[in-house]
């Protein structure tokens, strides 16, 4: 699976504004992890094509939600209650 490790971490570095310490890049990188390799295709297909969302196909468009459905479990996992409850907290310790 290193072709997978790879696609996940060319990702996380399109994802991935600040450092790896920030609490938002855990949970984008824990969320990249679990997606199927058929999403981080059509993943790596919106950011290299640097598409808006108006341009997204639908197997890019799932695959956004694919995304964003696995960062919402992971902020769960993680113990909060919602997304806003996490981004709350987030910039509560900024």
């Amino acid at each position: 699976m290193p072709n997978v490790r790879r696609r996940v971490e060319r990702l996380e570095r399109f994802l991935v504004p600040e450092p790896a310490s920030d609490p938002y890049d855990e949970m984008k990188s824990l969320a990249l992890q679990s997606v199927s390799e058929e999403d981080l295709t059509a993943l790596e297909d919106v950011i290299g094509q640097n598409k808006r969302e108006c341009q997204w196909t639908e197997r890019e468009a799932a695959a956004m939600k694919a995304f964003t459905c696995a960062f919402e479990q992971e902020v769960l996992r993680a113990g909060y209650r919602s997304v806003a409850d996490f981004q709350r907290s987030s910039a509560a310790g900024r």
